[in-house]
């Protein structure tokens, strides 16, 4: 369960007000990216981010934590089956009650105060996020709340059987819905045995399972003050921002960063495999293991996607598989860094007749493009585009907060945000091609097919 409260009517009216004053969401966000972002530890070790922002009187908290579903294989049942799911029902019931209050007290309790807070869980990292007026008594007694609650959170099992009832029904979604069916399929794939491999919502067998024992087992080893990053963005000062963050950090036992994680690699021959599906079209899943957080390859990479497949209409497999042939609606590529090699993936659905036709199309089109590259004119599209579009992935204390999580989670350089348009433009067409020579390999490729009227098989080489 990703849990999200909004802030309640009265202090949406009163950020309204200020606005109309002559503050704005934008002169926010300026101001935050004028800042530096200051890094330090707490006594207890926990990583803090912090970069003010006085525009408006809120302030933005984000915990992440390496507890993703990456870190489920660390617990099993007594017959040795991996608790697929335990990431994620750990996370979802942090703020379901604690030994002295129930979930309704804790929300209602919230909300008095005008915070919105949420929590949320996916392979790499959990995370747990609250934001709050910068007025004194809110933000104190706000910090006192979440504190109490990450300190005390006591996995009520009511709660479990209600949430655990929840994910088993998502993976009757998950088996009605041809795009879900097939990324679940394309992880498993993959990663095999990798960490990654493993389903974040479980499995029917896994979720059966989980106890409350584990969720307390799960939550006592990895929601640590070493194992945890602390980004805090909005209307305070350094120094009220180390009170805060040590405030915080005391919720949580020192403990000790958990292991990395191994490396992922790819498939020594291409795979095959079709699911039957009583859908309308097939959907296709096309990838294999790439690229990595801070790899030194990502920018080529991503601006070499950019142009295959990750810019809409302007890419190249939009206009060859739909606009010249007709035999997709939408087409495109994604590359999806992590811990460690996270996808390189291409996706698009088409009639059952035409699937074996589009996907020699994305595999010549992929195959012509490693060995040709892009052309100076779409390189310098490109870089336009990117760069051009960069400032709009910053333009809230929010967005901003999100970022410097992400920089401290994946443990990049502090100017990652101010240096990011000098890296793009710096990309050359020679970089593209050797990154894309080195990294991507057709012949090795993962392809997933769901649709209908397909048999089902596994086919290799």
């Amino acid at each position: 369960m990703n849990r999200t409260n909004k802030i309640n009517t009265a202090n949406l009216l009163l950020v309204a007000v200020i606005t109309f004053m002559g503050f704005s969401v934008v002169n926010a966000s300026e101001r935050v990216q004028e800042g530096k972002i200051i890094q330090w530890f707490t006594s207890n070790g926990m990583k803090v981010l912090y970069q003010r922002a006085e525009s408006l009187p809120m302030i933005d908290f984000r915990l992440i934590f390496d507890a993703g579903a990456a870190r489920d294989g660390h617990f099993k049942s007594d017959n040795g089956i991996v608790l697929a799911g335990l990431a994620k029902l750990t996370n979802g019931l942090i703020f379901e009650g604690t030994s002295e209050l129930s979930a309704d007290q804790i929300a209602e309790q919230f909300a008095a105060l005008g915070v919105e807070y949420g929590n949320g869980s996916y392979r790499d990292m959990a995370i747990v996020n609250l934001r709050t007026l910068s007025y004194e008594q809110q933000r104190n007694s706000a910090l006192d709340l979440l504190t109490q609650v990450l300190s005390n959170t006591s996995f009520p099992e009511e709660a479990l059987a209600r949430e655990n009832a929840r994910m088993l029904v998502s993976l009757d979604y998950v088996d009605q819905t041809p795009s879900k069916k097939a990324s679940r399929f394309f992880y498993e794939s993959l990663y095999k045995s990798h960490p990654y491999g493993t389903p974040p919502g479980g499995n029917r067998e896994s979720l059966k399972l989980i106890q409350r024992k584990d969720l307390l087992a799960y939550y006592q080893q990895f929601y640590v003050a070493k194992n945890a990053v602390l980004a805090i963005v909005g209307d305070l000062t350094e120094a009220q921002a180390q009170v805060y963050a040590e405030k915080i950090s005391s919720a949580f036992p020192e403990g000790e960063k958990v292991e990395k994680l191994p490396f992922a690699s790819q498939n020594s021959e291409a795979v095959v495999i079709r699911k039957n599906h009583p859908s309308t079209q097939a959907t296709v899943l096309m990838g294999q293991p790439v690229l990595k957080r801070g790899d030194i390859d990502l920018y080529a990479l991503y601006v070499g996607n950019h142009i295959l497949g990750g810019s809409g209409f302007s890419a190249r497999l939009m206009k060859e598989v739909r606009v010249k042939r007709g035999l997709t609606y939408s087409i495109g590529s994604y590359l999806v860094p992590m811990h460690a090699q996270g996808p390189y993936q291409f996706s698009f659905t088409t009639k059952e007749s035409s699937t074996n036709e589009a996907i020699k199309l994305v595999e010549e089109n992929l195959k012509r493009f490693i060995e040709e590259g892009p052309t100076q004119d779409e390189l310098d599209d490109a870089k336009l585009n990117i760069t051009g579009s960069f400032p709009l992935r910053q333009t809230s204390n929010k967005d901003i907060v999100e970022n410097l999580a992400v920089i401290g989670f994946y443990e990049l350089p502090l100017d990652y945000l101010e240096q990011y348009n000098a890296h793009i433009e710096a990309v050359t067409l020679e970089q593209i091609k050797s990154a894309y020579k080195r990294r991507v390999h057709p012949e090795k490729m993962v392809t997933i097919i769901v649709g209908p009227d397909v048999e089902e098989k596994t086919k290799k080489g």
